[in-house]
């Protein structure tokens, strides 16, 4: 399964891009943002999950700033990549059962 790309690429709203004086880090949020655009849901979490664990992993409060992504789903990224990922399927992108319900057609009788 094929994902699509967001319609837009999050702009970083860290202090040092907003203020445009470190262009090392400004070039580099604007990576992390381009790659997170072409992936789908759960490798996003798990990508910024990898950024924010190591002994120079980033803030959860600068990552929400630079991704956008809630702190709570990046807080799952983290659980679930401590977990190694094994309760998670690999041929889908939710587990069975998440999502939206199907919608029923109403008809009249």
């Amino acid at each position: 399964m094929i994902a699509e790309a967001p319609a837009t690429i999050h702009q970083c709203q860290c202090a040092l891009c907003q203020d445009g004086s470190d262009y090392a880090l400004i070039e580099y949020h604007q990576i992390i943002n381009l790659v997170l655009s072409r992936l789908t849901e759960p490798q996003r979490r798990w990508y910024v999950a990898t950024l924010a664990q190591g002994p120079h992993g980033l803030p959860l409060r600068q990552l929400v700033r630079i991704t956008g992504i809630d702190r709570n789903t990046i807080r799952r990224g983290c659980r679930e990549l401590a977990a190694g990922l094994a309760a998670l399927p690999s041929d889908r992108q939710r587990r069975a059962g998440a999502g939206q319900k199907p919608a029923e057609k109403k008809t009249r009788s």
